[in-house]
């Protein structure tokens, strides 16, 4: 009998683990909760400045994704974005009420998929300068076969770099990220402290996922933010980004898209208040 409840206490704890939360969370403020994701490598301080504007009448929950910024990473062999989906979905549905979703870049993308899978749990997206294929934003006629390829030679060529000349790349392309130049330090010691393998397995991910046909199912209203100020030098247009984002959102349901003035990749960072104003309309 001792041996049989030893059993069922092991067994019962595997279990536990299994379910284990792996992402990080913070929470500040109370009311409706808003659960705020960030992208690739970044940790969820990003979202400071917005969380200190919303957290007088909502309840922010602030994550910081495994493998990114510090954070311990998790054993890929399931993928990393499959493994997030049923994390969050599960953390969403623990909740008292609906969430609002607000996503930066792949938290964006995320967030996209949180609303297909969980429409109960989600009231409403933002989407922060991401693409349902992430792909087809660099290349209109992208296909998931096409990119695969060039996908894992990517993978393979920041997997090989060193601590050095990885700090220089992301160093060097930080400005097209963003016009805060303040904050290029911060971004780029987020990346040093993220898990090389997480870095390069979400980045192939978003690259070879194509999740436009699953808007056409997708109720959930959504805000996109879209960014397009950093390509003016290489032939880019508002006007053009914006057909793009249009093209790639066309089969959702419910969806607002609003291009933001002088931002780069992090708009919330390089303009507040235009994000802020965009976001409190929708949201109240």
């Amino acid at each position: 009998m001792k041996k049989l409840i030893l059993l069922c206490a092991f067994t019962f704890g595997l279990f536990q683990i299994s379910l284990a939360q792996s992402f990080d969370v913070q929470i500040h403020g109370s009311g409706q909760p808003i659960v705020l994701i960030p992208g690739l490598a970044s940790s969820g301080e990003v979202w400071d400045e917005t969380v200190a504007l919303l957290s007088s009448d909502f309840e922010c929950h602030i994550l910081t994704l495994p493998g990114f910024a510090g954070q311990s990473p998790i054993e890929l062999k399931d993928g990393f974005l499959p493994q997030m989906k049923v994390e969050i979905g599960k953390y969403l549905t623990d909740l008292e009420q609906p969430a609002i979703l607000m996503g930066h870049s792949l938290g964006g993308f995320l967030s996209l998929q949180l609303a297909h899978d969980f429409p109960d749990q989600v009231a409403k997206a933002i989407i922060v300068d991401s693409y349902p294929f992430y792909s087809a934003a660099m290349n209109p006629a992208a296909t998931v076969d096409l990119m695969k390829p060039m996908a894992e030679q990517t993978r393979q060529m920041l997997s090989a770099m060193s601590m050095e000349d990885f700090e220089k790349q992301q160093t060097a392309g930080m400005p097209i990220m963003t016009t805060s130049l303040d904050r290029i330090p911060t971004a780029v010691k987020w990346s040093m402290q993220s898990d090389r393998n997480t870095f390069t397995e979400a980045l192939y991910e978003l690259m070879v996922t194509d999740y436009r046909e699953a808007l056409s199912t997708v109720k959930t209203p959504l805000l996109v933010l879209g960014a397009w100020y950093s390509g003016k030098d290489y032939g880019l247009t508002e006007e053009s980004v914006k057909a793009n984002f249009s093209r790639q959102y066309q089969l959702a349901e419910n969806v607002q898209i609003e291009m933001a003035p002088t931002a780069h990749h992090f708009i919330m960072w390089d303009n507040p208040d235009w994000f802020i104003e965009k976001v409190s309309a929708f949201i109240r």
